[in-house]
């Protein structure tokens, strides 16, 4: 049954961001290239972020993960920025960047479906595997997407000074809670940031309705 619960939580990953973009698309006709171009540009960024990360010291533990998380924070909310600033520009409808968030959560969804499918015949499956997929489906599109409309925002409403970094220091603290504490306190204090971070998406996606009054 593990093999057959490692089969099922690799799919869920694997698929659920392609099925989650298609019917944002298909209900608010958003576009799907942000969503494509966001998977495009994970990589590279990973791939830096990762050679950087790569000379941090382990002798202390704590310090390692406060510096990887505001690595992350940088390299991956900065490459959101500057594609959504410049290769995006065209694309100026707030249901776009959703898009983009959903997109950009579809390449870490893409690689711990690989590692899931990878376990099969191992014996390593932790207990749970599953129920782990299908929540980790529904919190990261929605932590991505969050963050995405944030810097979306700063951007329409020429507030990027405050909203980027407040963007990157939000995926920096979840990014470091989740190596400091142990996995019930870390996810405790992500689902109080995502709630808030969601709060916040929300509080901007509705002042973004109207293009020239866009107050929080």
């Amino acid at each position: 049954m593990s093999d057959f619960a490692c089969f099922l939580a690799g799919m869920v990953r694997l698929l659920a961001p392609g099925v989650l973009v298609l019917l944002w698309h298909k209900k608010t006709g958003a576009r799907l290239y942000p969503a494509l171009l966001a998977f495009a540009v994970c990589l590279p960024a990973f791939i830096v972020g990762s050679a950087i990360r790569s000379g941090f010291s382990h002798d202390d533990a704590i310090a390692y993960y406060i510096k990887q998380g505001i690595l992350f924070g940088i390299v991956e909310e900065g490459t959101k920025y500057l594609v959504l600033r410049f290769l995006l520009a065209a694309y100026d409808d707030r249901k776009d960047a959703v898009s983009y968030g959903i997109g950009h959560s579809a390449y870490e969804l893409f690689a711990s479906g690989i590692t899931c499918i990878g376990l099969i015949g191992t014996g390593k499956a932790a207990s749970g595997i599953f129920g782990i997929a299908l929540l980790s489906v529904i919190e990261h599109p929605l932590w991505t997407a969050a963050l995405t409309v944030l810097i979306f925002y700063g951007i329409r409403t020429e507030k990027t000074k405050i909203m980027l970094p407040a963007a990157m220091l939000l995926h920096a603290v979840c990014n470091a809670s989740q190596g400091i504490f142990i996995e019930s306190a870390a996810r405790a204090i992500n689902l109080v940031l995502l709630a808030g971070r969601c709060f916040a998406a929300y509080r901007c996606w509705k002042a973004m309705e109207d293009p020239y009054a866009m107050k929080l």
